[in-house]
């Protein structure tokens, strides 16, 4: 990443932080809360905005049924932004009996985002229903912007709609989301994450997500896509399932980083640029101290942290699992066309047709060093233990201690430098 977009990214993360850890505490004497399940719809006049509170730090706006969460849905989406004001639940919430409207919109015809502070102080929303497939910005939230959401879980989540699709925020912009979970079915085109659909700035940390995540392109466990924004402890299980630039984690970056994120029991599947963590950094992606464990599945540029990388540093990541593809697939990434990867570790069984390597399937710029296979790598074409193919590009210190088959230019750490020059099989030679 550019010492400019570093430093952005790094701002922010530390100014969230800082607000983030101000606002979380609440007071020693503060009564215990209630549990209301009250169903949107349910109420037959119309409900007053909130239940307490003048909206300041000390005394919250406060929310303790669906019909007050719905009126200030529709209080945002009024042009009510909430700016400087804090928001918080009281109890647990069953939305169940109600199509859900966002709070906040990001449309053709303009943009209506929060801008407050929300806490959910760790209560459950049950049931949220979001969209039928055919609007944009659709997930508990459409839109945030210069906004702090934290400590919301989502449980029974089932949220589908085109652009920008997320389980807890559709779009955020330099916004923070911290210490929230989402449980559910996310569907959606382009921009689709469990937690997330679209980020363009900001930083969201201690965040999970549990459940299926689909779309066509730029899809995630945690967010879909990605722009100067940045994760800390991010984490999925589940299955991500897409067409193009998927991943466990993010789908695809455009400058941002990832650190300390984490898969268990993850299966991502999907074309081409799937990655176990990022699908596909476009520019200036750094992934430090990542772990996959799970099962990744494409066709082209598969890796078991990162499917494709044009720029940025994979660094200190550990992959386990199964890795499988056609052509150009790596246990830690699938096609390097520029960038580093420094300290890693591959224990996956890694399976292509072509560009098959314990690290990365096809080196075509930058570098591995430093990285270590310790899986089995098995290819038709091209197979190594460290790098498939090596086009141009910079290997040291590295390391293969797995094992390596193939039936054309097989080798302990290159497979084969150069191009492919005989047509690959239609299948892989070796098939578990």
């Amino acid at each position: 990443m550019n010492k400019p977009t570093r430093t952005f990214v790094v701002v922010f993360s530390i100014l969230f932080t800082v607000s983030l850890l101000v606002l979380s505490f609440p007071s020693a004497g503060e009564a215990a809360k209630r549990v209301v399940r009250g169903r949107a719809g349910r109420a037959s006049k119309t409900p007053s905005l909130f239940a307490g509170g003048d909206g300041t730090q000390k005394s919250p706006y406060v929310i303790r049924s669906a019909a007050q969460l719905a009126a200030f849905s529709s209080s945002v989406n009024g042009g009510n932004t909430y700016a400087g004001k804090h928001v918080k639940l009281d109890a647990d919430i069953d939305l169940a009996g109600a199509a859900w409207l966002p709070i906040g919109f990001l449309d053709r015809n303009g943009s209506r985002p929060f801008m407050g502070v929300f806490d959910g102080a760790g209560h459950a929303i049950w049931n949220l229903r979001a969209g039928n497939g055919q609007r944009p910005s659709v997930g508990l939230f459409g839109s945030i912007e210069k906004a702090i959401v934290r400590r919301v879980n989502l449980q029974y989540v089932e949220v589908a709609g085109e652009a920008n699709v997320g389980g807890l925020v559709a779009f955020m912009k330099h916004s923070g989301v911290e210490d929230c979970s989402v449980a559910g079915s996310v569907t959606g085109i382009s921009s689709v994450g469990g937690i997330v659909g679209s980020a363009l700035g900001g930083v969201l940390q201690n965040c999970s997500f549990s459940g299926n995540v689909k779309g066509n392109t730029g899809v995630g466990g945690v967010i879909g896509t990605m722009d100067q924004a940045a994760i800390r402890a991010g984490s999925a299980t589940g299955r991500i399932e897409g067409g193009e630039d998927v991943g466990g984690i993010v789908g695809s970056i455009l400058a941002g980083d990832l650190l300390e994120c984490r898969t268990d029991a993850l299966t991502v599947q999907g074309g081409r640029n799937i990655g176990g963590i990022v699908g596909h950094i476009i520019d200036n992606g750094d992934i430090n101290k990542a772990v996959f464990n799970g099962q990744v599945t494409g066709d082209g540029n598969v890796g078991g942290v990162v499917g494709r990388m044009v720029t940025g540093e994979v660094a200190n990541c550990v992959a386990w699992g199964d890795i499988r593809g056609k052509t150009r697939i790596g246990g830690i990434a699938g096609e390097l066309a520029g960038g580093d990867v420094v300290g890693c570790v591959s224990n996956a069984s890694v399976l292509g047709v072509s560009a098959v390597g314990g690290i990365a399937g096809y080196l075509a710029n930058g570098s591995v060093n430093k990285s270590d296979n310790k899986g089995s790598v098995k290819g038709g074409e091209a197979a190594g233990g460290i790098v498939g193919q090596l086009s141009r590009g910079d290997l040291a210190a590295n390391e293969n201690k797995g094992s390596v088959q193939g039936y054309y230019k097989v080798g302990t750490t290159v497979g084969m430098e150069g191009e492919i020059l005989v047509p690959a099989p239609a299948a892989p030679i070796f098939k578990e």
